[in-house]
């Protein structure tokens, strides 16, 4: 899942891409954590790293400014990057329940979804794990 794939992150979504043309960094997958007030953790696998982006408002007003902040890692620094999967079967209900984890030591990540969550959660974690997975030295 891209940037430009994920529904309900409001302005960050153009600000990131503007970014990346900026620098005319080839996106593979992006993940969007939400927080409360609106904030925003935005992961980026590109082909020159990992970005990490912020997205935050700069006070508590309501009529704030908001701000993209952001880091690269180059894919050589990513460190201790692993995909954990925990599985359960439920012979009652027939019923197989997974999570799976996107964890790295540098940049500090831990990322989680199940087959409970939303439809299209485990999904683009799978997608963004895949592309960082595929790309680490």
């Amino acid at each position: 899942m891209k940037i430009g794939e994920w529904e309900g992150i409001g302005r960050s979504r153009a600000l990131v891409a503007h970014q990346l043309g900026e620098l005319g960094a080839d996106e593979f997958a992006a993940h969007v954590t939400m927080y409360e007030n609106g904030r925003q953790r935005i992961l980026v696998a590109a082909d020159v790293g990992l970005f990490e982006f912020n997205w935050s408002p700069n006070t508590s007003d309501p009529d704030a400014i908001w701000y993209l902040r952001g880091g690269l890692t180059r894919w050589p620094s990513v460190k201790g990057m692993r995909l954990q999967t925990d599985a359960q079967f439920d012979p009652v209900d027939e019923k197989v329940q997974s999570i799976w984890r996107l964890v790295a030591e540098e940049p500090k990540l831990e990322l989680a979804s199940t087959t409970d969550d939303n439809p299209k959660a485990l999904p683009a974690l799978l997608d963004f794990a895949r592309a960082c997975i595929e790309h680490i030295a």
